[in-house]
């Protein structure tokens, strides 16, 4: 059988002050740990900016910064300290001369925002949206993908997704339009399915129509001029010589 501790009140005191001491410890290398694990840098982060002036471009970069200092701890300071790591070209040139006035991280996201990517008034994104329908050799995932983010541009709240799918539907080939009702349409991806489909309906039709590889078996020969493809019948050389 297991044997009572009998403690006195002294050690029991020393006991509990024993416990409290190695919480305290554990918390404060806990805190040393974040600490160390908060000053991170910008030195292994791989995206980099040259000063493209391109809204797509400047975007990606700015997110992929954000994500990456709160995936590494980096403190805002710390952030502003090091962020010229990840300029070069015309955007380091850039920075050299505009670094003073950005105080806070959030500056430094405005200031690239402002000067490479300015904001595009609404009438001139309405324009770049209007302005060209899809072309045949456009696939509807990249032709959707560009108009929304044309239209993500626009001031928020300004359309809803109904009325968004009616701007891109009417911009749609009409190859689409014909077998795709707007009525059965009610978000994105309901158009981005129903344009999959069609679009692999057409690649089995104009496979059924090319019909086999020339030189292929069962491919018909021409008795007059040897070559596949047609029949004697039909050879153009026969019509051409005997007339």
């Amino acid at each position: 059988m297991a044997q009572m501790v009998q403690m006195t009140t002294e050690q029991l005191q020393q006991l509990i002050e024993a416990v409290r001491v190695s919480a305290a410890n554990s918390a404060a290398q806990a805190a040393e740990n974040v600490q160390q694990k908060s000053k991170g840098s910008f030195s292994n982060c791989p995206s980099r900016f040259g000063g493209q002036r391109d809204h797509e471009a400047v975007e990606e970069f700015i997110t992929s910064i954000v994500t990456y200092k709160e995936i590494e701890c980096i403190s805002d300071e710390d952030a502003l300290k090091g962020i010229s790591l990840l300029f070069y070209g015309l955007a380091s040139t850039w920075w050299q001369g505009v670094r003073k006035e950005a105080k806070t991280w959030d500056d430094v996201l405005a200031l690239i925002r402002d000067h490479f990517s300015p904001t595009k008034p609404a009438y001139q994104i309405y324009v770049d949206i209007f302005e060209k329908k899809q072309e045949d050799n456009v696939a509807i995932d990249t032709f959707v993908c560009q108009k929304r983010a044309l239209l993500a541009q626009l001031p928020e709240g300004r359309h809803d997704e109904e009325t968004e799918i009616d701007f891109v539907y009417g911009l749609l080939n009409i190859k689409y339009r014909k077998h795709i009702a707007r009525q059965d349409i009610k978000t994105f991806r309901d158009l981005l399915e129903k344009g999959r489909i069609i679009e692999h309906n057409m690649m089995e039709d104009e496979a059924d129509q090319k019909g086999p590889v020339r030189g292929s078996k069962g491919t018909k020969r021409c008795t007059y001029c040897n070559f596949r493809g047609h029949t004697t019948e039909q050879c153009r050389k026969r019509k051409s010589d005997e007339e």
